[in-house]
């Protein structure tokens, strides 16, 4: 008779265990899922005024003469490196890569304003880059969607887990860097 409860209990473990592991497989995709799509609408209804107006700021940077190898070492070397220390610090088992952006997030209303200003910095930093319009609508997109689930009690922690918006801007930034034509130094004209 012990036995058999012993056993029932041991299966019932195993699939209580199986069953949170696959629960929370499935919830952490349906939360960036959701995330995305928040981004995205985000990016589509306030995105581009506000990256009218950095993207001057952008454009102003770039005329004072960076080539764009230069702002590739150094966005790689400073940029990057801050998003992933925000993101993706530490690997964890199971929970995946987690930063300074989750352990502030701890922290009631100022982690995460103080999060969303690290953030800020970062995109405000690539913009001596010259990224188009969307990008930086994109970017901006992505950090608000951040601070807004960020904010959120208890799901805001998961939220910095698994959104990670400073290792997308990173990645959105590196790729618009890799596409623009390598320009050197010599071949730069001097801006009137």
């Amino acid at each position: 008779m012990v036995e058999t409860l012993i056993q029932w209990m041991a299966v019932g473990f195993v699939v209580a265990a199986v069953l949170s592991v696959a629960g929370f497989f499935v919830a952490r995709r349906l939360f960036v899922r959701t995330a995305e799509r928040m981004s995205l609408t985000i990016d589509r209804r306030v995105g581009p005024t506000a990256a009218h107006a950095l993207t001057r700021l952008g454009a102003y940077a770039r005329a004072t003469g960076i080539d764009l190898v230069e702002a590739d070492r150094r966005f790689g070397h400073h940029v990057d490196r801050v998003a992933r220390l925000m993101d993706s610090a530490i690997k964890l088992p199971l929970i995946g890569p987690v930063g300074f952006d989750a352990v502030m997030g701890l922290v009631p209303v100022a982690g995460d304003v103080a999060a969303g200003v690290i953030s800020l910095s970062l995109v405000a930093r690539s913009l001596r880059y010259g990224p188009p319009a969307a990008l930086v609508s994109k970017m901006l997109a992505n950090v608000l969607t951040d601070v807004v689930l960020g904010a959120i009690p208890i799901a805001g922690v998961l939220a910095d887990i698994w959104f990670r918006a400073n290792d997308r801007n990173a990645a959105l930034m590196r790729e618009f860097l890799q596409q623009q034509p390598m320009v050197t130094a010599d071949a730069r004209v001097a801006p009137d």
